[in-house]
């Protein structure tokens, strides 16, 4: 899948990445080279973007807090791939 897109919307900022195959993996790729989901706006267009929720859902309660506990879950996710991948 191209840089930026996915088959749930057409709206997603051109820096995020959906072609990993694995949403836990997309979410991984939102570090790196730069941190994407640092405030609230990035994160919703995450959010629908991965198709986590339907195009047009109502993410206006998404905040701060919800960014940082995403940033908390891909640190989480990023453990276990590592721990896997280290057998």
């Amino acid at each position: 899948m191209a840089l930026g897109t996915a088959p749930h919307t057409a709206t997603v900022l051109p820096e995020l990445r959906f072609d990993a195959g694995r949403i836990c993996l997309d979410l991984l790729a939102t570090t790196h080279p730069a941190e994407r989901l640092g405030t609230p706006a990035p994160l919703r267009a995450w959010i629908t973007g991965s198709g986590l929720v339907p195009p047009g859902t109502g993410l206006a309660h998404a905040d701060h807090t919800w960014a940082a506990a995403f940033r908390e879950l891909r640190g989480q996710v990023a453990y276990l791939v590592d721990a896997h991948l280290d057998g």
